[in-house]
């Protein structure tokens, strides 16, 4: 199925490569002085992503990064020591992220990384204060059992306070991009004036790569406007992105809605695998897909 870019799976596609979470870290522990003390301890060189294959999809959400990370040390033996990073993202208060946090970690780290010391960050965009810090596992339970702390360390960072506007002409294309998304995503006017000097750093990318970003920047942000400050948006990013002569937004819109389309046509197949007894052929012709298109799609099932 095509990936639908909501908050969380936005912030995965541009935080899945390590050195671009190494740079965001860096960034962020400017302001944070817990996260400083932490990347003092480690060598972000050796980020290396959790692969899904670690991950239980039924504790493991769409927007959720795991990476382990070797120890800084002169010492050879201590370097090699790995610590796990959970990184989660927010756009609102949640009040259930302690118990969401504990399952990843029991999933990810301690059954497949042998209980690694872990540092959950959680990426934060949205509107309102966010402040977890003084929140205990069982909140529910006498306070006696409030003593019982959490398995990892955990820091929140808010995009509000990673960086200053002047400072986007300095960051990497990518995470430029990004964090302006998602720090003025629910602030029109705002986003309208920082979009053209984020995007100005896509000049030293490949094309391809550049258009890729600016494809699901585009669809991410769309989602969040409604009415007239949808198509005050458009227009926005259409003057921004043309400019430097990429892909119109009306492809993008139209590869978006092909790719609707076609979820729409594969729910519809799979309902006929499920509650028909055509055959495979039969399918093909209702649907529009070939033959080895509906043999693959069953294969995959």
């Amino acid at each position: 199925m095509t990936q639908k870019f909501s908050h969380d799976s936005y912030v995965r596609s541009v935080l899945k490569d390590p050195a671009r979470t190494a740079e965001l870290l860096r960034l962020a522990s400017r302001k944070n002085s817990n996260l400083a003390q932490f990347l003092a301890t480690v060598n972000l060189d050796t980020l290396q992503e959790i692969s899904e294959a670690f991950s239980d999809t039924a504790t493991h959400g769409d927007g959720d990064l795991a990476f382990t990370v070797k120890l800084e040390s002169d010492e050879p033996k201590q370097a090699e020591l790995l610590v796990g990073i959970i990184e989660e993202h927010k756009s609102y208060p949640e009040t259930g992220i302690i118990p969401q946090l504990v399952k990843y970690w029991f999933q990810i780290m301690f059954r497949n990384q042998k209980n690694i010391p872990t540092v959950a960050i959680v990426l934060y965009n949205g509107k309102d204060p966010f402040r977890i810090e003084k929140e205990v596992m069982y909140p529910n339970y006498p306070e006696y059992y409030h003593k019982i702390g959490l398995p990892f360390l955990l820091e929140v960072v808010d995009v509000s306070e990673i960086f200053e506007d002047f400072e986007i002409p300095l960051i990497s294309p990518k995470i430029a991009l990004a964090l302006v998304a998602l720090k003025y995503v629910f602030n029109g006017e705002k986003l309208k004036k920082h979009l053209k000097p984020a995007m100005a750093g896509l000049k030293s990318l490949p094309r391809e790569e550049a258009e890729e970003l600016l494809s699901q920047t585009f669809v991410y942000l769309k989602k969040w406007f409604k009415g007239d400050a949808k198509e005050q948006f458009k227009m926005d990013f259409k003057k921004c992105s043309e400019v430097y002569g990429y892909k119109s937004i009306a492809e993008v819109e139209e590869e978006e809605l092909e790719a609707k389309i076609k979820d729409t046509k594969l729910e519809m197949v799979d309902a006929m695998f499920t509650n028909t007894k055509l055959t495979d052929e039969e399918i093909a012709v209702i649907s529009g897909f070939t033959v080895d298109d509906i043999q693959k799609h069953r294969a995959q099932r």
